[in-house]
C-alpha cells in the first residue's frame, strides 16, 4: 500500500538517461581506443630511434 503513493518515472526521461549513458560509454571507448593507438604509435616511434 505504501508503494502506491510513489511517483512514476517519466518514460521519456528514462529513455533519455539510457541514451546519455550509452553516449558516454561510447565516448569513453573511443577515447580509450585513441589513447591505446597513441601509445602504440609513440612506442613504435621511440623504438625506431634505437
Amino acid at each position: 500500500m505504501a508503494q502506491n503513493n510513489r511517483r512514476r518515472l517519466d518514460p521519456d526521461l528514462h529513455d533519455a538517461v539510457l541514451r546519455g549513458r550509452k553516449l558516454v560509454k561510447n565516448l569513453f571507448r573511443f577515447a580509450l581506443a585513441g589513447g591505446c593507438a597513441w601509445v602504440v604509435l609513440e612506442s613504435a616511434r621511440a623504438l625506431s630511434v634505437f
